[in-house]
């Protein structure tokens, strides 16, 4: 199964994209899509008429929504799946510099993983990750390796961390708009279907998960 865990809409403050315009182009695309997670920057919604909104597209367009969030902590971005009550109860995800030593391992006590994003763009995560590694163990147990808006370089550098450290690889677009040079450029594979926020959780920390580079994207 295809999930791309990296998509920002005009939700957020840096894109102009609505949901309904990914869906459209990943169906006109043809492309092997089977989920995408929706992680504004600094917003993990609850509204329920979006909720409602994003399960009418996932029954029109046969494409899975998810929701998480790209939280800005004191060492980088990390992409935040399995938010719950508890979660935003200690923390306010709307603020910046998060203490990201606790927050990685909140959220994986609750069950979640957080991902840092881009780890070697903009980013601390990268140069610390064999620390963070010793400090956090399994609950920092993936990093986002494949990014569409990346160098081939700090893809790469982050391909060879996750090797080198026994860290699960993950792919996404970090798409802020619906066109071929931000969406369906790289993405996750995952082992097995999912069908919700909490199964998706579990494959990633399972190790089910491959980055997926897109035929024709070009993202390496």
């Amino acid at each position: 199964m295809i999930v791309d865990l990296h998509v920002h809409t005009c939700l957020s403050a840096d894109s102009r994209a609505t949901a309904a315009q990914y869906l459209e182009f990943a169906r006109q695309s043809g492309a092997p899509l089977g989920a995408i997670c929706f992680t504004e920057h600094r917003l993990f919604p609850t509204d329920p008429q979006l909720e409602r909104e994003y399960a009418e597209l996932s029954e029109r367009f046969g494409i899975r929504v998810f929701v998480g969030i790209e939280a800005d902590t004191d060492l980088g971005h990390l992409l935040l799946f399995g938010v719950n009550h508890e979660v935003t109860r200690r923390f306010d995800l709307t603020g910046r510099m998060l203490k990201s030593e606790h927050l990685i391992d909140v959220i994986h006590h609750e069950g979640g993983v957080a991902i840092p994003a881009h780890p070697f763009r903009d980013s601390g995560y990268g140069t610390r990750l064999d620390a963070l590694l010793a400090r956090h163990g399994a609950a920092l147990g993936a990093i986002e390796v494949l990014n569409g808006q990346n160098s081939t370089i700090e893809n790469e550098r982050a391909s060879d961390a996750a090797r080198k450290l026994g860290l699960t690889a993950v792919g996404g677009s970090d798409a802020h708009f619906s066109s071929a040079k931000w969406f369906l450029t790289c993405a996750t594979e995952l082992e097995r279907e999912v069908t919700s926020v909490a199964e998706l959780c579990v494959e990633i920390r399972a190790g089910r998960a491959l980055p997926y580079d897109f035929p024709g994207s070009g993202a390496a």
